[in-house]
């Protein structure tokens, strides 16, 4: 990716934009998001995972690495299709989004919406299946969990060991499948049309992959064989994290199952890439979170209640993307590697050997590359943040510095040159001025917000994380329009 342009963008979860339906969808908002971009210079929107969102909210603990979770689908839209009689506004805190209220409140209307649409096009899903085989495996798999709420490996026997048994649905399981697989056609079809809409708008999406499934998944109920799961318990022998770092004193205990490398090496990793290629499909440009994984995987015992006791295993990265570029070359130029944290030089060997831009969070760097005047925070061929959806907004990690370090930021920013003003402001213009080709601004420090609009604390679950909403797009307006002047001063407008 060195021949990228330079250019600017925005972090947005689909969810965090406003709508009459208690959630960020892809109706007319995300329509209207766009061409604010267009309009200011921006020509990328980095996104959070769109599939289905798992437990605490998380798009990083998805129910499946394919399907696109029902609720980004626009019930305005489907009116328009003539599919809904009405598509009633959902009263709640604009502010917040309530992910169980408004998948109850949605899910009745687009069952009617099925419902008519099978009754006039009966036939309309077959070449969706056909072009989606996948989409089968996690029809009969949403299905059952909407059933049983649970883990699937504490389903009843049969729904548990449908899949292995070639089991047989029965006449009204069979229709709830069917219902299943609509909701991803008209998932779908409304993002490619909101896609091809940004692209022509001169905008390129970002998609985040997770390096990890998560064990409730359908990805893990349809491929065992993938994992280290124990054959007796159906539960993972090993699971996921990473040890103590900057986020937590006892490291972060993911509990995603390990992957059996030995397995996907026989199988020419097909399990991994395919969730690739299928992004990739999906997204202009595919950020691989915890990169460091495809280099070494911190390999956590699952009978260990923390992330401290573990291993480094070593991943057979080199392999795994000359085998993946082999399949699509096209790829290796549209690959940003989520290189953060403290990592052993060998990941940044295994980026640079494919040319991969890597991440730079300003947040972390500042302070090294600025006050301490340390080298190596100003390759070209690198994303800059002021922080990522795991970190605080700009303006509470600043409130939060101690005095002095407050000081010698501001000091460091008068060295510079950067205008007086509000400090969020100040470090906006750093991050846009940083040699990086292109540089990203979340959301929330945009409209220079406080601890409230957090995205998200790592290690914790709560009734707040990947919640934060925008109530209108115009509380944007306005700043996008101030920013477009730093974008262009720093040549990166489109």
């Amino acid at each position: 990716m060195t021949n990228i342009d330079r250019v600017a963008g925005v972090l947005a979860s689909v969810t965090s934009l406003p709508g009459p339906h208690g959630i960020g969808d892809f109706g007319e908002s995300s329509y209207a998001f766009v061409d604010l971009l267009s309009e200011n210079g921006f020509s990328l929107w980095q996104i959070l995972p769109l599939n289905p969102i798992g437990y605490g909210h998380s798009p990083y603990q998805p129910f499946s690495s394919y399907a696109i979770d029902e609720q980004f689908i626009s019930l305005s839209l489907l009116k328009k299709e003539g599919l809904l009689d009405k598509a009633p506004a959902f009263h709640k805190d604009a502010t917040r989004v309530p992910y169980e209220e408004v998948r109850a409140y949605k899910l009745p209307l687009l069952r009617k919406a099925f419902e008519k649409d099978m009754a006039l096009h009966p036939h309309s899903l077959s070449a969706f299946k056909k072009a989606n085989p996948w989409v089968k495996e996690w029809a009969i798999f949403s299905m059952f969990h909407r059933k049983y709420p649970r883990s699937w490996s504490e389903w009843p026997e049969r729904e548990r060991d449908f899949l292995r048994a070639g089991g047989k649905l029965t006449p009204s399981e069979k229709e709830d499948a069917t219902f299943e697989i609509w909701l991803q056609k008209k998932a779908y079809a409304q993002w490619n049309k909101l896609h091809a809409y940004a692209n022509k708008k001169g905008i390129r999406i970002i998609g985040d992959i997770p390096f990890y499934v998560g064990f409730d998944s359908c990805d893990v109920y349809g491929n065992l064989n993938a994992f280290l799961i124990d054959e007796r318990t159906l539960e993972p022998t090993f699971i996921a994290g990473v040890p103590p770092d900057y986020f937590s004193a006892t490291g972060q205990r993911w509990g995603n199952p390990i992957y059996d490398w030995d397995y996907l090496k026989a199988t020419d990793y097909a399990f991994l890439q395919e969730r690739i290629l299928r992004a990739s499909k999906v997204y202009d440009v595919i950020r691989l979170d915890h990169f460091r994984a495809f280099d070494t995987f911190w390999k956590i015992p699952s009978s260990c209640p923390t992330a401290i006791e573990g291993a480094w295993i070593e991943a057979p990265g080199y392999e795994f993307f000359d085998s993946l570029f082999s399949k699509d070359p096209s790829l290796k130029e549209r690959i940003i590697a989520e290189d953060l944290g403290d990592l052993r030089p060998e990941v940044l060997v295994l980026r640079d050997h494919y040319d991969f831009p890597g991440m730079n969070v300003i947040e972390f760097t500042f302070h090294d590359a600025e006050i301490l005047h340390r080298d190596g925070f100003d390759a070209v061929n690198s994303v800059c943040y002021l922080g990522t959806h795991d970190n605080d907004t700009m303006l509470s990690y600043f409130k939060h510095l101690d005095q002095g370090e407050q000081g010698a930021w501001v000091s460091a920013l008068d060295g510079l040159g950067i205008e007086q003003g509000p400090i969020v402001d100040r470090m906006v213009s750093y991050c846009l001025a940083k040699p990086g080709k292109w540089a990203i601004l979340s959301l929330q420090d945009i409209l220079g917000l406080d601890e409230d609009a957090r995205t998200n604390i790592p290690s914790t679950v709560n009734a707040v994380n990947w919640t934060f909403r925008v109530p209108s797009l115009s509380l944007l307006r306005p700043a996008l329009r101030r920013l477009r002047k730093k974008i262009q001063k720093c040549g990166r407008a489109a």
